[in-house]
């Protein structure tokens, strides 16, 4: 599952570009790699950029990186294939600087070399985000065609003042002109959707696709330990007592099923009780404790903020003192409880030899009664403080010493999609231990990528609204991180939208890299000479992106521009989603939430 949204999104890096292509907008390569892609068409996205070599690198020439957002279904191979076999020749015009003697005379002799070539230096992304996902670039331009001619239709309707006010006879009225129009009979479909958009999209559904892949789990492990079980009983009915070994190895077999199948149970019972645990301290008791709630906040504002203060300064190392350490003591009785459960039960034991069982019951109560008394005389002093803690928890801002500075080729390159997609490049190295930092990443990505795909469906990650396509890579042998984006709106609305949302999982995406000295990869582009690390975390997701001046100037320094951007899609994520619902509620039941969506639609 998570492979299929990998595997839509590539970059390919050849190292070694000399700068000899001519590689402007309205030269014959761009020119010539715009109508490939235009003929291809399962090329959604596409972009060109350099990236430059890194300070320590062996050879100093910049890396040529094509990156291609693909339709779902579309294997990497065979797109590289597809492009590369093309009549035209596009790709070959691209990287023909890479053979400087012309490369083989035969065109299918240069074309399987390109392929090798490119193949060696394509990666699939480590992690991604689809926004409008489970459609192609036809089925959004058909869709935009209908959205289009729908709302023509309601201005002509309007204007002859048909129907006046009732408007379900007007949307019945626009749903029969479609239908019966022969140039939307494609439309008489439902939009295709995942299982994740449509059967799955269900809260119980997704417990239910878990709670079976558990249950497969354990019928597998039981059946490890049973079958062989049985085949032994079968061969004693039949022939006898096996040899002694062989009955030492069935017994083996079967004990450790055994084992493996209580562990896996004591699991989820562990997981359910942790689950309970977060559930009442995060929920239940901010829900019905204004002190504790206000608490809870005070700690997660503390935790994030962007520089050192005393409350800051405090949270964080009381969260090492106690914090810490109760979680540790709480995740050490779960994986004893897990591994080894007669401890618990002889611990039991030895407490209800010396123990009444009046006595302990008696106990817990005290223990709960003193544990009210203490939160009731904590909450009545947080009130009668209150001015000293707001005094304390006293809203500060850094000073970043160096603010964003953009670089012109940067400013250019947003300038000509100021009114499209916009489009980001982001390189940056990672930390060391180079293979610590990348394991800790990837593991980061394969969860954002998860919740991406099952639980984000709709084009919205977190709070962040307005992304086609989103993609992280491990490139050079895990030296670099490199991050693509297409999105909607402005880079600093982007960015905030994030800082303000999705923070866990943007924190987690960066958190382990750093950016270095490097130069420019061509004459008028950007180079950083200012090397940095990204804002410090706490608790590994904590703070990080909420250093908000800070991480906006590391993201600004690690942008690249590009030099070339193809586009076929040409629509807002909120378009594309709105021109396939108007889809489904033309050719739908006639209903209410049909009627509303048509009429929403044509008056958005």
């Amino acid at each position: 599952m998570l492979e299929m949204v990998r595997q839509q999104m590539i970059c390919i890096v050849v190292p070694g570009w000399d700068g000899t292509t001519d590689l402007s907008e309205s030269g014959s390569v761009c020119t010539g790699l715009d109508a490939l892609l235009k003929d291809v068409a399962v090329v959604q996205f596409a972009s060109i950029a350099l990236l430059p070599a890194r300070a320590d690198a062996k050879d100093p020439r910049p890396s040529l990186m094509l990156e291609l957002a693909i339709e779902e279904g579309i294997a990497p191979y065979d797109i590289v294939y597809r492009l590369v076999y093309h009549p035209s020749g596009a790709m070959w015009s691209l990287y023909s600087s890479f053979w400087p003697g012309g490369g083989p005379p035969l065109q299918s002799a240069r074309n399987d070399q390109l392929q090798g070539k490119l193949m060696e230096g394509l990666t699939i992304a480590e992690g991604g985000f689809i926004g409008a996902r489970d459609r192609t670039a036809r089925q959004i331009e058909k869709e935009q065609d209908l959205l289009q001619w729908t709302r023509d239709q309601a201005r002509a309707m309007k204007a002859a003042k048909l129907y006046g006010d009732d408007r379900a006879a007007f949307a019945l009225a626009l749903a029969q002109r479609a239908f019966k129009n022969p140039r939307f009979d494609w439309a008489l479909d439902p939009a295709p959707r995942s299982y994740w958009r449509e059967k799955g999209a269900s809260i119980g559904a997704k417990i239910g696709y878990v709670l079976a892949l558990f249950v497969l789990w354990l019928a597998a492990v039981w059946l490890i330990g049973a079958v062989p079980r049985g085949l032994l009983g079968v061969y004693t009915w039949l022939f006898g007592a096996p040899y002694s070994g062989v009955q030492a190895v069935v017994d083996a077999v079967s004990k450790v099923s055994g084992w493996v199948l209580g562990v896996s149970i004591r699991s989820l019972f562990a997981l359910l009780g942790l689950g309970v645990l977060a559930v009442f301290f995060l929920l239940a008791l901010p829900a019905v404790s204004k002190s504790w709630r206000r608490w809870l906040k005070s700690v997660g504002r503390e935790l994030d903020r962007p520089t050192e203060t005393w409350s800051s300064w405090s949270t964080y190392w009381v969260g090492w003192i106690v914090g810490v350490p109760t979680v540790l003591a709480v995740v050490a009785c779960a994986l004893v409880f897990i591994f080894c459960p007669g401890t618990i039960v002889d611990a039991y034991h030895a407490l209800t030899a010396k123990f009444l069982g009046w006595q302990i019951i008696a106990f817990i109560i005290l223990a709960i009664v003193a544990l009210i008394c203490v939160f009731g005389v904590l909450s009545r002093i947080d009130q009668q403080l209150a001015a000293a803690g707001n005094w304390f928890f006293h809203p500060y801002e850094d000073d970043v010493p160096r603010a964003q500075q953009v670089d012109t080729s940067i400013d250019h390159c947003e300038g000509l999609v100021v009114r499209e997609t916009a489009h980001m490049f982001s390189l940056t190295d990672i930390r060391s231990p180079n293979g610590w930092s990348a394991f800790w990443i990837r593991a980061s990505l394969r969860i954002v990528t998860l919740f991406g795909r099952v639980f984000f469906t709709e084009g919205r990650l977190g709070d962040a609204p307005g992304i086609h396509f989103g993609h992280w890579h491990i490139i050079e042998k895990g030296r670099r991180y490199l991050f693509c984006s297409n999105y909607d709106g402005s880079f600093g609305g982007y960015l905030d939208d994030f800082i303000n949302g999705a923070t866990i999982g943007t924190t987690l995406a960066w958190r382990w890299t750093t950016l270095k000295r490097r130069g420019s990869a061509a004459i008028g582009q950007p180079a950083v000479e200012e090397p940095r690390s990204f804002p410090p975390t706490r608790f590994i997701v904590f703070r990080g992106v909420k250093c908000e001046l800070k991480f906006k100037s590391y993201a600004r320094d690690s942008m690249l521009p590009h030099v070339f951007r193809f586009d076929a899609r040409k629509e807002t994520v909120d378009g594309i989603n709105l021109a396939t619902s108007l889809r489904d509620a033309l050719f739908g039941e006639r209903n209410d939430s049909n009627d509303d969506q048509i009429m929403r639609a044509i008056e958005s």
